[in-house]
């Protein structure tokens, strides 16, 4: 008769990411197992750069002594424990900063060529970046980097879905609005000329796509929130040409749909993508959708508690939209966005 394999829940602060290990199995192993990623090198014990602060519970170092911490308490010893070593007889938490959770990876900071600077509109320019030979840009649809520039870490949604065809790609789209941007813009343009270098670091963000769910996506973007719903509405069509998809992308006027074609091209090429361009507000010249973008999506479902959203806009974009959504079904937990971690939503 099968029996229960006993398993001890690892929790490791200040990230609060949890993971379940079995009775006699090593931490770094569940770690690799699922998706968890810890700091090793030599894993025998010896360079130490796993050393960790066991905060509650009981472990075995492997060496024949255990390591005993009550919760709450923090001492220099004997609560350092070994990560490569350990193997947890009790549920554990665990002091390690320096721990990423499954589904992400290690930031890396890359010097990447400027390969070209187009305008797409009379405000917005695509950049392409491609990063070194032999590098591997490892970040996850939806992510975003941060461009280093005027002594400046400056984030950009990246705008195309991993591709092995062009693995060292990467696209951002930045609006040229104010005396920053223009600068921004200018130097972009200058590095493209001399087919110079400027330094990135990814991957950030936690409004990202890792699975693909079952239930229909509803894409909503304003302005070049465009660009986080481009790499995610590629990756989605890669994986699964038939999916329900729904894009809105709302602007103030006509020019600013500076990719228009792009949406319309997947709403013509593929049978459940629908686009859905809206302006704030009509204009005679507008055959299409106006009013708030809350709106045309209520026109269009009466329920959205089997839908997954995923948002990019200002934060009272995303709060009014959530906000006026919610008798329908939506909530926080199956609607993702980027500002839910830079701007919380107040609590009700």
């Amino acid at each position: 008769m099968a029996t229960d394999i006993t398993s001890f829940k690892v929790t490791f602060q200040p990230a609060n990411i949890s993971i379940q290990v079995a009775e006699g199995q090593a931490l770094q192993e569940a770690c690799f197992e699922q998706g968890a990623i810890i700091p090793l090198s030599c894993e025998n014990g010896v360079c130490q750069i796993c050393e960790a602060k066991l905060l509650s519970g009981t472990v075995d170092q492997r060496q024949g002594y255990q390591v005993e911490q009550k919760k709450g308490e923090i001492l220099e010893s004997p609560n350092q424990v070994l990560l490569c070593l350990t193997y947890p007889l009790s549920d554990l938490e665990i002091f390690m900063p320096e721990i990423y959770a499954p589904g992400h990876s290690p930031e890396q900071t890359l010097a990447c060529q400027v390969s070209s600077v187009e305008a797409l509109n009379a405000s917005v320019y695509r950049i392409e970046l491609l990063a070194p030979a032999g590098s591997k840009l490892d970040y996850l649809p939806g992510q975003y980097l941060e461009l280093h520039l005027a002594d400046q870490q400056l984030p950009y949604s990246i705008a195309n879905a991993p591709d092995p065809k062009q693995p060292r790609r990467l696209e951002l789209q930045i609006s040229d609005h104010n005396d920053v941007t223009a600068n921004i813009i200018a130097e972009l343009s200058q590095a493209a000329e001399n087919r110079s270098t400027v330094k990135v670091t990814l991957a950030k963000g936690e409004c990202f796509l890792k699975e693909l769910p079952k239930q229909p996506i509803l894409l909503v973007c304003a302005g070049t929130g465009f660009s986080q719903i481009k790499c995610l509405a590629e990756a989605i069509l890669a994986q699964d040409p038939e999916h329900e998809i729904h894009l809105y992308w709302s602007n103030r006027s006509l020019d600013e749909f500076y990719l228009y074609d792009t949406p319309k091209h997947w709403a013509d090429e593929f049978t459940n993508f629908t686009f859905h361009p809206v302006l704030e507000a009509g204009i005679d010249s507008w055959q299409g959708r106006a009013g708030w973008i809350y709106e045309i999506i209520h026109e269009d479902f009466n329920d959205l508690k089997n839908v997954q959203m995923y948002a990019c806009g200002s934060p009272n974009m995303v709060h009014g939209t959530l906000d006026q959504l919610e008798k329908l079904g939506l909530s926080e937990a199956n609607m993702h966005s980027d500002v839910f971690s830079y701007a919380p939503r107040e609590k009700k």
